[in-house]
């Protein structure tokens, strides 16, 4: 059995912990690998060598005994699935310690198990982690070696999905959270939350960075002769799709609820191949610059073109749209543009979302006209303003 070095060591100090000894852990090569005593690590133990060659069930080492570099104590073989796979050994006098020899070796051995389980785990959810975002980006027909791998995961990569990508984040703005502890921690419990619900559902689920992904399994549609949907099926899979939408919807709403927090989720169209869907679902991007939560790919419209333009681009379009905004009014004037689009061009509207009086607001609009050349109240120039708009976090 093989344990970090890390792990080790957590289990050497919980044991000094209950004895208030000198504690060292011996793998089965007889090396120190971990000890409340940092200088000894890496050492070579000569009574564990003893314990492990001659499979002593202890060996107790008198101040008289003369091993190099082993001090006086007791030295316990720690058994694993029938055989030794390390040693136990503890500094001082055995007739001191009150805690019995067997007990210290069963409590080693069961920290020792507990801790093979919870690295095995770790390294599994590491290797599906992986395999996930390997085959979530790979746009290829899926090879022999992907779908035995995906077997292995309980994973059928040749099935139809609906994916859904999403992101725990600040009700705020999306691009600059707070820093704090206390707000990571908060966006770690309700991601761990999403991600519960969802494996209730049956859905495949993993967190790549900083990205929730979801695969819900959705059956192939139908085609009839022609080769035109199956309309039964095609009315059924619609309506499992607004299930998937209707549960979201209410999942983002108990985020909010629950913390100051927002689910933001882009979600693919159905009945596709889980690379092709995943590729969809990044709707994400929308629904994190969007008031609302839930953005579906097949109602993104003027979107796609947009996110399929290189960031540079985009970055250089807004840059030169926006330039010319005084920069201690930059973020106010932004503000009062978005209010004026989202009240579709309504002043009344857009006064009331900002809590400002209409003709507060139509200065700010006629600031913006005269910063950028750009007036938002005629359709060519507000096309650009609205969407540079769109291209601005």
């Amino acid at each position: 059995m093989k344990i970090s070095v890390e792990n080790a060591q957590r289990i050497v100090f919980e044991i000094s912990s209950v004895l208030g000894e000198d504690v060292n852990l011996m793998d089965r090569s007889a090396v120190i690998m971990a000890s409340t005593d940092p200088n000894r690590i890496g050492n070579h133990h000569l009574g564990a060598e003893r314990v492990i060659t001659e499979q002593l069930d202890r060996l107790i080492i008198e101040p008289h005994d003369r091993l190099p570099g082993v001090r006086p104590g007791l030295n316990l073989p720690i058994w694993v699935e029938g055989e030794i796979t390390g040693v136990l050994g503890i500094t001082g006098d055995p007739a001191t310690f009150t805690t019995p020899a067997h007990v210290l070796q069963k409590m080693t051995e069961i920290l020792l198990r507990e801790t093979h389980v919870r690295e095995r785990a770790e390294r599994h959810g590491r290797s599906y982690s992986r395999f996930l975002e390997a085959w979530l980006t790979d746009a290829r027909e899926p090879t022999p070696e992907i779908v035995t791998e995906g077997n292995d995961f309980n994973i059928d990569v040749r099935a139809a999905y609906v994916v859904a990508t999403a992101r725990v984040t600040s009700a705020g703005s999306p691009t600059k959270p707070a820093a704090s502890s206390s707000f990571q921690a908060e966006v770690d419990r309700m991601s761990e939350l999403v991600l519960e619900e969802a494996r209730a559902r049956g859905a495949i689920t993993a967190l790549l960075a900083s990205r929730i992904v979801i695969l819900i399994p959705h059956a192939v549609l139908d085609k009839n002769p022609m080769g035109s949907r199956d309309s039964s099926a095609y009315s059924q899979s619609s309506e499992q799709l607004a299930m998937i939408v209707s549960w979201l919807d209410h999942l983002a709403r108990r985020v909010r609820t629950e913390s100051t927090l927002r689910l933001a989720v882009g979600l693919s169209g159905i009945g596709l191949r889980g690379p092709q869907a995943t590729d969809q679902a990044k709707a994400l991007s929308h629904a994190l610059h969007s008031p609302t939560d839930i953005h579906r790919y097949d109602g993104l419209t003027i979107e796609l073109l947009l996110s399929a333009t290189p960031a540079r681009e985009r970055q250089a379009f807004v840059l030169r749209v926006f330039e010319g905004l005084p920069a201690e009014h930059r973020d106010e004037l932004i503000r009062s543009l978005r209010a004026y689009f989202d009240a579709d061009g309504s002043l009344s509207r857009a006064a009331d979302i900002l809590f400002i009086h209409k003709n507060t607001l139509t200065g700010r609009l006629n600031r913006i006209a005269d910063s950028t050349g750009l007036d938002p109240r005629r359709i060519a120039d507000a096309a650009i303003l609205w969407l540079a708009l769109q291209l601005t976090p």
